[in-house]
């Protein structure tokens, strides 16, 4: 099963969203990192086909197994699984009905559609709620939900932007939890910004800025790329901001003996102790994107 983007190119008006953008999936969990406007959610929009593609060869092309997905159109859309970053809920619905409605669009016979809806009623935690309406959830509730509809029809394709935007520590981490447990026999592009919701569960991170993909790689392999570019500066509050003004800083920890300011380059400070064993995708992050 492989997912392919060549040479894709997105515009809208004079900025340039994807700028000839190729890239494979295959089986596995892929984190596609990058701040807001990166264009993520574009690469997104045209995998799913929400947006048209720029015209001519300049547009690029997607393809599924060898072929192009416009060509394969309804055949394809079958296989996504999309969970959009921003979703108008049905407040007066409830789970259940919801669940329903969404199986109906996507054709799944009455029959089937109430089978795979309990079993992940039940996968998803929300058995007891399955009658509530959605509009007396929680976060955490509305963005558990969505998943559930985008599992409708067990998609190999399951596109997830900003899944755990807005939720709290512990529902980030059981929304990852379960994502995780699902990507032995499907794609899963997981979009989002924030590092810690990718970095223990991505079999390979997509790092994205203005339209292009800065490096990719494991997240061991990336964080390979960066051995010796990483220090930590000790320092006392009054030095904190001096130092964020000179240097790529990231975390500041507490030390017994005071403050280690966390800083990235291709050339350390002179007063940087080196960091070689604890680097993560945070300082990965930073040295590409700061």
């Amino acid at each position: 099963m492989k997912l392919e983007l060549k040479n894709i190119t997105k515009t809208f008006g004079t900025t340039t969203a994807l700028d000839r953008l190729s890239v494979t999936f295959e089986e596995g969990v892929y984190g596609i990192l990058g701040a807001n406007g990166a264009g993520k959610s574009t690469m997104i929009n045209l995998i799913t086909d929400n947006i048209p593609r720029d015209h001519g060869e300049k547009g690029g092309a997607i393809y599924f197994d060898g072929r192009e997905i416009l060509q394969m159109g309804r055949d394809f859309r079958k296989l996504i699984g999309y969970m959009p970053q921003q979703q108008g809920y049905y407040e007066e619905f409830s789970a259940r009905a919801f669940l329903k409605y969404m199986a109906s669009v996507k054709g799944i016979p009455k029959r089937e559609a109430n089978r795979q809806i309990d079993d992940l009623l039940e996968v998803v935690r929300l058995t007891e709620k399955a009658h509530d309406k959605i509009g007396s959830f929680s976060g955490g509730m509305k963005q558990r939900v969505l998943l559930a509809a985008a599992l409708l029809g067990d998609p190999k394709i399951l596109i997830l932007d900003e899944p755990t935007a807005g939720l709290d520590p512990k529902e980030r981490v059981g929304i990852r939890n379960y994502i995780s447990e699902l990507s032995r026999d499907k794609i899963i592009l997981f979009a989002t910004h924030v590092v810690s919701d990718i970095e223990c569960i991505a079999d390979r991170v997509l790092l994205l800025k203005e339209g292009r993909i800065l490096a990719e790689g494991s997240p061991e392999e990336l964080i390979g790329s960066i051995y010796g570019k990483v220090g930590e500066i000790l320092c006392s509050h009054d030095e904190v901001g001096l130092l964020q003004q000179k240097y790529k800083v990231g975390n500041v920890r507490q030390r017994r003996d005071g403050l280690a300011l966390r800083v990235v380059g291709d050339e350390l400070p002179a007063e940087a102790l080196p960091v070689r064993d604890t680097m993560d995708l945070e300082d990965v992050y930073l040295y590409y994107f700061e």
